[in-house]
């Protein structure tokens, strides 16, 4: 719990930082040349620095692949304030709310995944995040974001067959200033963010930032009378950067984030309100730890990428989602990831470059998933009971009785996962191929081992049965049989992995470029520690089956339990806790055009990603698990256009259209009857994405009470997305509008700002759960209405 304490401390220990940073960079002043030199440089991709990437052999402006760069400036005037934000605003990029940070998918190119191993890789300053539930953090002061999209694996490795996202956040040896914000709005809203960049001498910088964030939340529980999703989160960030000599820089970070929130506002279809009786709630504390060293040779530039993250979490859901005491799960992480890079790369402008490069990370998440079945859930074991009796005696035959012994039946499990993995890859591209001005051709190659394992400790407790036999005397104690189960143990696999990587490209001029690419990736495989709950409860019921048969009249314990020799082999237990890895091939023709001056900006490119083994989620009385279906196709299109006619207005699109389908996936219902999806739509990705919008500056002249003022609006607009694999169900294409308005001062800003500023009515997630007694009908989560408020911010740029 972050009590109001410890908060205080936090700020009051970050503002004395802050103030020692401010005196010490005061008594340090920054030369009048130092200052023009570190000052951030705007290139043509729109007001970011450009740096040379740690890996790729092509100039960031001139990659063989679809990327979108998202510089501060655009960050700010479209409202960008974490990943999920970024949806839409690049083409088929989609960031779904599924009720917590706990899950924060990213689908590109209709290629993602709700829980598990996530098929799109998020790295900040070089180091890789190893759990999606680590994606979702606040962004401050953010350098630029670099999107990748389309199979990313031969530089990158494993679950990166959709894209990557490269978060860089600012330089204290580039950037010089202190900020602080503060800023509110309705439904609660407060955030309150400062920053301070101090450079002590040309070769040794650092940077501080903090923030905090809160909203009351906007569902209300109607079981409870409360808001069920309120929200609050606070961290901090420091870093240190030496240039220690012409050849030799280092970089040290660390970061830390905590989030408390209230969780799954999920609504019956048929109602209009969350209603359910159990807490659902999510705590996070999350470290993330970072060291980057860089040594300038003759012709080559050697990096080294160190990276540690921690994270302890808690959630607690209401697994029924009703006023019924059927289920409820709390699921608790403990995770540390370690890893490294690094990487030999040319460093001249030649006919050949390349990069070679070593990675190795060791990850061990220990997880604990006690599952309850509760006073309502053991009524419907009992009537399944009763059903079955009914059905054993002959009509007429006097029935005992058979009562389950506790209202409450516990499923605790412990599981430790840990993996490990190394690689070794290459990549090199050669321009002017075959004497021929502009033409380049890129090739790379990626081995890839991984090492993953499951040691599983899980139980039963409180399964037990009274029996009283027909026409026994009325004072007879039952007769009671306890059947409790353990299950105990560990499985391991290991996968390689061979990710090649062609691309050819050809540069038409300086501001023109098209490509055609192809390459390969793969999602890792692993274990289901939620499936355990599933399995117990089978075990549970076949072993209480035959303690009823043991302890009737007649009854031959496990007499009701053989099975029809026609039937196939059962599962081992491995077989039923693992999914194997999902490969893919990305095929992609696109290219970049600018014109009119550098007025005219435009990127477009056309895909087609082919998906083998692809693993699906599905949600069941237990949690959720993972599994493998068949395979899947996703083809389509994206395009960007920026318009600046000035200095004063500029305008952006982004389109992305995807049609992500099975090409073979055939499964099995509830009942085991078989059912062929293939030829349906990918649940959760949509068809469409969309964004259009425009800004607008003006400089006041020098006797005027503004200086400036920047008005922005964007349309941002996702659909058709099908939310179950049969697509019976689905959510229309909608939009969102936002706009903001910011007037400046001298240090001060004022923005006033508006999210959904019509309240556009949608749903952002849809499944259709189960219990004990079978499926429970659809469940939905609505969109987040209408917000507005205001920011005021003070900025001094040394």
């Amino acid at each position: 719990m972050f009590t109001q304490t410890m908060k205080k401390h936090l700020l009051l220990f970050t503002f004395l930082l802050h103030v020692v940073f401010t005196f010490s960079i005061n008594n340090n002043p920054i030369e009048k040349g130092d200052k023009d030199q570190d000052t951030i440089r705007v290139f043509n991709l729109d007001e970011f620095v450009i740096t040379s990437s740690i890996k790729e052999t092509n100039l960031l402006k001139r990659l063989p692949t679809a990327v979108s760069v998202i510089s501060p400036k655009m960050l700010q005037d479209r409202q960008v304030e974490s990943l999920s934000s970024l949806s839409g605003l690049v083409p088929n990029f989609f960031v779904p709310n599924y009720g917590s940070k706990v899950s924060t998918p990213i689908y590109i190119r209709g290629v993602g995944a709700r829980s598990g191993s996530q098929t799109v890789s998020l790295y900040v300053d070089n180091v890789p995040i190893f759990n999606p539930s680590a994606f979702d953090f606040e962004f401050q002061d953010i350098q630029r974001i670099e999107v990748l999209r389309g199979t990313q694996g031969t530089l990158y490795g494993r679950n990166a067959i959709g894209g990557i996202v490269n978060v860089y956040t600012l330089s204290p040896l580039t950037y010089q200033g202190s900020s602080v914000a503060i800023g509110g709005g309705n439904y609660g809203q407060l955030e309150a963010n400062m920053s301070n960049y101090s450079k002590f001498s040309d070769k040794f910088g650092t940077s501080l930032a903090v923030y905090y964030k809160k909203h009351d939340g906007y569902f209300v529980n109607n079981y409870t009378g409360k808001i069920v999703d309120d929200y609050e989160n606070v961290g901090s960030r420091l870093k240190f950067e030496l240039e220690a000599s012409d050849t030799f820089t280092a970089t040290l970070f660390s970061t830390f984030d905590y989030v408390t929130q209230g969780a799954f506002p999920y609504i019956h279809v048929d109602s209009t309100a969350v209603n359910y009786n159990e807490p659902s709630s999510y705590k996070r504390k999350l470290l993330s730890q970072g060291l980057s060293l860089k040594f300038q040779g003759d012709g080559f530039v050697v990096n080294s990428n160190t990276g540690y993250q921690y994270l302890n979490d808690n959630m607690q859901m209401d697994q029924d989602y009703s006023p019924r005491s059927v289920f409820s799960i709390q699921q608790k992480q403990n995770q540390h990831s370690l890893s490294q890079e690094i990487t030999f790369k040319s460093d001249k402008k030649e006919r050949y470059n390349w990069v070679i490069g070593a990675f190795g990370f060791y990850d061990y998440r220990k997880v604990a998933t006690p599952v309850a079945i509760k006073k309502d859930g053991v009524g419907m074991l009992q009537n399944q009971l009763d059903d079955i009796l009914t059905k054993m005696l002959p009509p007429g035959m006097p029935k005992p009785s058979i009562r389950y012994a506790n209202d409450r039946i516990d499923l605790p499990g412990i599981y430790r996962k840990p993996s490990k993995g190394v690689a070794l890859f290459q990549q090199s591209s050669m321009n002017n191929l075959f004497g021929a001005e502009g033409l380049s051709f890129t090739f790379g190659i990626r081995a890839d081992y991984e090492h993953t394992a499951i040691k599983y400790y899980t139980e039963t407790q409180g399964v037990g049965i009274n029996i009283v036999p027909p026409n026994a005397p009325p004072k007879m104690p039952p007769l009671t049989f306890e059947s409790d189960t353990l299950m105990e143990g560990r499985f391991s696999k290991d996968f390689w992995q061979i990710l090649p990587k062609l691309a050819l490209q050809y540069d038409i001029n300086k501001d023109a470029f098209i490509y055609l690419s192809t390459s390969k990736g793969y999602k890792t495989g692993g274990y289901n520690e939620q499936t355990f709950s599933k399995i117990s409860q089978d075990i549970m019921k076949k072993s209480l089956m035959e303690k009823v048969m043991g302890g009737m009249p007649g009854g031959k314990a496990g007499g009701g339990s053989s099975m029809p020799p026609n039937n196939p082999e059962p599962l081992t237990l491995e077989q039923q806790l693992s999914f194997e890895p999902e490969t893919s091939w990305n095929y992609e023709l696109g290219g970049r055009f600018i014109f009119l001056n550098n007025k005219v900006n435009t990127t477009f490119s056309i895909f087609a990603i082919d998906v083998d083994n692809i693993q699906l989620v599905h949600v069941h009385d237990g949690g959720r698990t993972v599994s493998n279906g068949g395979k899947s196709s996703s083809k389509g299109g994206e395009l960007s256009l920026a318009y600046t006619p000035s200095g004063s207005f500029s305008f952006f699109t982004e389109y992305g259209f995807v049609n992500a389908k099975f090409k073979n996936y055939l499964t099995v219902n509830e009942k085991g009857d078989p059912i062929d999806y293939s030829g349906n739509k990918i649940p959760f990705a949509p068809r469409h994405t969309l964004s259009l919008g425009g800004s607008f500056r003006h400089t006041f002249s020098g006797k005027s009470f503004i200086d400036h003022i920047r008005a922005n609006v964007q349309y941002i607009g996702a659909g058709k997305i099908y939310w179950t694999e049969s697509n019976s169900a689905y959510q229309s294409f909608y939009g969102l509008t936002n706009a903001s308005v910011t007037v400046e001062k001298g240090n001060v800003g004022l923005e006033l700002w508006g999210k959904n500023i019509f309240d556009t009515s949608y749903n952002a997630f849809f499944f259709e759960p189960s219990d004990i007694s079978g499926p429970i009908g659809p469940y939905a989560q609505h969109g987040d209405p209408a917000r507005i408020g205001a920011t005021l911010k003070y900025t001094i740029a040394y």
